[in-house]
């Protein structure tokens, strides 16, 4: 990145067809870094998602209410994004990373500080209207968030 050369820093950045093989495919990334993982279908995708060690967000992008309520419910990320990138875009929801993805024994933001026995989950959807689909800029989050 232009004047950090000599460090750690990388603008924003896509890897195309990572696999298990490769360290990025298993290992976690922080920072505008973005790692696609190309899947055959649902049950695939989810498996691998599943395996990894880490377990801090995941993300499905769907029009099929079937499969958004299968990823909410099977996915084991502590933070689950159904249309939404972030799966947790504002602060007062925990921070709810499980797996290697999680140090410490509590969750510290939200109600995790209240739920300290609890393995939370947060889900964040965004359905759009036809109106929304034909709209040539996207608007702000409108979604609706659920705590199981």
């Amino acid at each position: 990145m232009p004047g950090f050369e000599a460090g750690y820093f990388i603008g924003p950045t896509i890897f195309d067809r990572v696999t298990e093989e490769t360290a990025s495919g298993r290992e976690e990334v922080f920072g505008p870094v973005n790692y696609v993982k190309r899947i055959d279908d649902f049950e695939e995708g989810l498996a691998i998602a599943n395996a990894s060690r880490f377990a801090n967000g995941s993300c499905i992008f769907t029009e099929n209410g079937y499969y958004a309520r299968e990823f909410a419910r099977r996915s084991h990320a502590g933070m689950v994004g159904i249309n939404v990138g972030i799966p947790v875009p504002v602060s007062f929801f925990a921070f709810s990373g499980h797996k290697q993805s999680f140090f410490g024994d509590k969750h510290v933001l939200g109600t995790d500080g209240v739920d300290f026995y609890t393995q939370t989950k947060s889900v964040t959807s965004r359905w759009f209207t036809e109106e929304d689909r034909k709209a040539t800029r996207v608007s702000t989050w409108e979604g609706t968030t659920t705590r199981s």
